[in-house]
């Protein structure tokens, strides 16, 4: 095993590699061959090589295999054959992986820890690979035996660099992976050829051991209980550790003797262990997956105590373990693999890969933390940290936590020491350390939430960050928030969809002509000058700040028949409508939002209003009359080459059956005045008539009736029949009297009118008929007299014509008939003329 330029913390040097150069006068040409070897990556640059092989300037990509992030790309005879491919392997770093190259004539297979990724054909003519150049493992070459680049480089350990002479069988590179076997190239083989090794040191170890689990823990020397030793390793995407085998459990004691001074401050106790047996008395389990420990190196006597001490800790003396009392702090240590890692979010990196940083080593006897591609954090002392590009040799940024023992986990603010990214010297921004992924929100002390309950209105996070910071506009520098945003285009109108909420009518005041009503005025547009931030899918949760209502530009509206300014404004909201989707999540985002365009929300203002509004009643119907009223809603913004109306709509929530009204349709309808856009909210009242007409036509029918009757008193009691029809005449005047008041003034006469003048006339008819038939003369000292033989023959012929009807029937039944035809005659004139 090689190990080529693991300090990580040093930029990337042409002076380290491995390096096997054939002689230049061989004439040796292979045309089947197979090229293997195993690496181990520590840290990722521009490209890792693994191996470069060339033999003349002209062909100096006869053979190269290289990763960039998790893209494995490959030349074979100087043609890039990995082009548009995209084959992707495992991008973790700190895990071994075999990589091979199969050829065997025109064509060629590519195996990734065994498994075959590509199988094609070389394009055009194969000359098969001469055995007269050198093969470099760590560098690419970009010419013959040089050409390197320091940002083109391994940092990791290579192992196992065989060539053959022919087509390996894919179960015998399968077996190669898996460690089933030690296959030696019969060409080159690293573990027997001797090649030149620069700034490389070797070491032997077992084949078996590439493919073992690798153990790696570091020591955290902070004192803290179990549970919070636990949630600091799962800040990391780490497991609060607790050693599986013997080798493992004595090297974690070994690293820990470095920290006596923070760590050996109680009794025997030094490093906790994630251990317990609190579930069952006796039976001890890893705390991370809750099995049975099959490890365990208990001290003489221990465990003891029983319940009151559930949890380990290893001891200052020797690599054995005691039980304690969970109540206790002690230091810990973190375990992880090649497949843990987290982020560090608030930089300008091109890909989420290089965002990545894994928990390794120590620096200033502190756990340091360091990135994928050259970057690093550590402490140097006093609780200052530092952020370093290794790679440039240059310290970004510094930052002091309030608590020298703490570290800079979560969401943190840092002083820009060098410029970088779009930062300048002085700057203050956030960093954010933690494993949430970009499906997570990170709390400020790095623990994760799911992204959706960002600004839900409750607490998820422990310190409660997810509810801080909850604006949801994101104005751009140059805002006006005094004019109209565009609409679709930077030329187009905007369109605005208002909508009319009718909540209920609290009153229809006939006499002045007005309603009275509470509703709500929706209006919807889009700002294409915003951005917005953490939108929710119920709407009622996305609503905008006074401060940020403030600072937007909203529509005014303006109601054109509010009768005698009864307008209430009794509240008014703004809200976000998301009508879309959000954006692909920035990974660079140390705040984590999630961000939504201006095509993807709409913007909502919701004002609810309490007023009276003109209404021009006709009442000639009344009392079955049906009223249309309407409430305008002008947009006084601008006029409609700047804003206008789409998309209008009303609802009505209220009773559809009010006291005196039915209301049986409403609807609205877009309009405009004065090139100022108009939306018309109209609905029909029905007058409900069913008491009218019990209150006013059947009293006035019987009141008929009575004065009708009048007629059958007899002629000699005048008193009773003048008594009886001036009352009720009196009565109908009263009655109509009292209708006409509950009615507004108008100018035409009405069809209730009407029908109290042709009562009241007829009464009045019928009283007149009583006074004179008390008159008539009567006798023959009568002046009016009529003969004996004219009586006779008027008697005469009025009995042909009625019959056997007596005079007094004849007079009262002609009289009411002579009176209703005169009326009609009389009316009929008047509203034909009306």
């Amino acid at each position: 095993m090689f190990a080529v330029q693991t300090d990580v913390l040093q930029p990337g040097s042409t002076e380290e590699f491995l390096r096997y150069a054939y002689p230049t006068d061989s004439r040796a040409t292979l045309n089947a061959y197979t090229i293997c070897i195993r690496i181990k990556i520590l840290q990722y640059r521009d490209i890792v090589p693994f191996f470069s092989y060339a033999y003349s300037d002209r062909a100096d990509n006869a053979l190269l295999m290289f990763q960039v992030g998790d893209r494995l790309d490959y030349y074979i005879e100087d043609q890039k054959l990995s082009s548009g491919l995209n084959i992707i392997v495992d991008d973790t770093i700190g895990g071994w992986h075999l990589y091979c190259m199969a050829v065997d004539h025109s064509t060629y297979r590519v195996y990734f820890d065994g498994t075959l990724v590509r199988k094609d054909r070389l394009a055009g003519r194969t000359t098969g690979l001469p055995l007269n150049g050198t093969l470099y493992v760590g560098q690419d070459q970009d010419r013959y035996d040089g050409g390197t680049d320091p940002d083109q480089t391994l940092s990791g350990f290579a192992a196992q660099l065989n060539l053959w002479d022919y087509a390996l069988e894919e179960e015998t590179v399968k077996s190669l992976a898996g460690c089933l076997e030690n296959l030696r190239g019969n060409v080159l083989s690293s573990d027997v050829d001797a090649l030149d090794q620069p700034g490389v040191t070797r070491e032997a170890v077992p084949h078996r051991a590439f493919c073992a689990a690798d153990s790696r823990f570091v020591i955290v020397p902070l004192i803290r209980q179990a549970p919070a030793a636990r949630s600091f390793c799962s800040l990391l995407d780490s497991v609060f550790f607790v050693p599986g085998d013997e080798e493992t459990n004595d090297r974690l004691y070994q690293e820990s003797n470095n920290f006596k001074d923070v760590c050996d401050f109680k009794s025997y106790r030094r490093l906790l262990i994630a251990a317990t047996d609190e579930e069952e008395e006796g039976v001890w389990i890893d705390m991370n997956t809750r099995r049975p420990l099959r490890f365990t190196q208990w001290f003489d006597g221990e465990p003891n105590n029983g319940q009151n001490d559930n949890c380990v800790v290893m001891r200052t003396d020797m690599p054995r373990w005691g039980d304690l009392n969970c109540a206790y702090s002690n230091c810990f240590s973190c375990g992880m693999t090649s497949q843990n890692f987290f982020f560090i979010r608030g930089l300008c990196k091109s890909n989420e890969h290089q965002i990545r940083f894994i928990m390794d080593g120590y620096v200033n006897t502190r756990p340091y933390f360091r990135g994928y591609y050259g970057m690093a954090i550590f402490n140097v002392g006093e609780g200052t940290w530092v952020l370093k590009d290794t790679m440039a040799n240059l310290t970004l940024a510094t930052m002091t936590m309030e608590q020298p023992e703490e570290y800079p986990l979560g969401r943190t603010v840092w002083d820009v020491l060098e410029p970088f990214c779009d930062f300048a010297v002085g700057d203050k921004i956030n960093l954010g350390l933690s494993s949430c992924t970009i499906e997570e929100f990170m709390c400020s002390d790095g623990s994760c939430v799911p992204r959706n309950v960002r600004c839900n209105l409750r607490e998820d996070c422990v310190d409660g960050s997810d509810e801080n910071d909850c604006g949801i506009v994101l104005f751009s520098g140059r805002y006006a928030s005094h004019r109209p945003p565009p609409g679709r285009t930077y030329r187009e109108v905007l369109y605005i969809q208002p909508h009319v909420h009718i909540v209920r009518f609290s009153k229809i005041d006939d006499i002045n002509l007005a309603f009275y009503m509470e509703f709500e005025v929706h209006l919807t547009w889009t700002d294409r000058n915003l951005k917005f931030k953490n939108i929710k899918e119920e709407e009622d949760k996305n609503k905008l700040s006074t401060e940020e209502v403030a600072s937007i530009w909203t529509p005014e509206i303006e109601f054109l028949n509010v009768n005698d300014g009864l307008l209430k404004k009794l509240k008014s909201n703004v809200y976000a409508r998301q009508t879309g989707e959000a954006e692909p999540p920035d990974f660079n985002d140390a705040m984590m939002e999630t961000i939504y365009l201006p095509s993807s929300v709409a913007l909502v203002s919701k004002t609810f209003y309490s007023a009276s509004f003109s209404c021009n009643f006709y009442l000639f119907s009344y009392p079955f009359d049906t009223q249309m009223c309407s409430v305008l809603i002008e947009l006084d913004s601008a006029d409609t080459s700047v804003v206008n109306f789409i998309n209008d709509s009303v609802i009505y929530s209220g009773l559809m059956t009010l006291p005196k009204y039915d209301i049986t349709e409403i609807i609205s309808q877009l309009a405009k005045k004065s090139d100022y856009a108009v939306t018309k909210v109209k609905f029909a009242l029905e007058r409900r008539w069913s008491l009218l007409v019990l209150t006013i036509f059947i009293p006035t029918i019987l009141l008929l009736g009575i004065g009708y009757v009048t007629l059958f008193i007899r002629l000699a009691e005048f008193d009773v029949r003048t008594v009886m029809t001036l009352t009720t005449l009196l009565v109908l005047y009263t009655l109509f009297n009292q209708v006409s008041s509950d009615l507004p003034d108008t100018a035409y006469i009405k069809m209730i009118d009407m029908w109290f003048f042709f009562c009241i006339f007829l009464i009045f008819a019928v009283n007149i008929l009583h006074v004179l038939v008390e008159h008539l003369p009567s006798g023959e000292t009568n002046v009016f007299k009529i003969s004996s033989n004219a009586e006779n023959n008027l008697v005469s012929k009025l009995r042909k014509v009625t019959g056997p009807w007596t005079m007094k029937t004849v007079r009262v039944l002609v009289f009411p008939v002579v009176v209703f035809v005169f009326n009609l005659v009389f009316w009929l004139t008047i509203f034909t003329a009306d």
